[in-house]
């Protein structure tokens, strides 16, 4: 099967260049199958996740959205994630969506894993998931909450800042 120009031009990303993947980005933002395109290489190809989680983060971040369809897309390989720069991207881009409640339940377990990772930046994107997953299911609300202040007493400075934020906006 030969290979698209979009998944050659992922392949050929360093791995680090951020320039690079903004001028991918910049050159397809105007396809209107971009996203699609991007979350099929997603599944289909785990090597180039890395690069594909952070474009479609730089599109929300750039004001951009995904329909229910992207979103199902995205979430539904989250739990396949294997490399903490692809579970980052895909946590951060969470808050940013309108989840059903069907889509919270699903990456519920998964999310709920990652607020144990040892990297932690994923860890503290994980807490602000799960308290996307919370606005779905309040009745989670009581755990989450005993959960985030038993973690304000071991986490690092960087995820209390995020805890500290989240405990501001549950319910007593």
């Amino acid at each position: 099967m030969t290979a698209t120009p979009l998944q050659t031009a992922l392949r050929n990303w360093d791995g680090k260049s951020a320039q690079f993947l903004i001028d991918l980005y910049q050159s397809h933002q105007q396809d209107p199958t971009f996203m699609d395109a991007l979350l099929l290489l997603y599944h289909n190809h785990a090597g180039l996740r890395k690069a594909i989680t952070w474009l479609i983060k730089h599109h929300m971040d750039q004001g951009g959205s995904l329909n229910t369809a992207q979103v199902d897309a995205l979430l539904a390989a989250l739990d396949q994630l294997t490399h903490w720069e692809s579970q980052l991207h895909v946590l951060q881009v969470i808050p940013k969506l309108a989840l059903s409640p069907t889509q919270a339940a699903s990456i519920e377990p998964t999310v709920s894993a990652l607020l144990q990772s040892e990297k932690k930046f994923v860890k503290a994107a994980a807490y602000e998931a799960y308290f996307e997953v919370v606005r779905c299911f309040p009745e989670l609300g009581g755990e989450f909450r005993l959960i985030c202040e038993d973690a304000l007493e071991r986490e690092s400075a960087s995820v209390k800042v995020k805890l500290r934020r989240i405990l501001k906006q549950l319910p007593l």
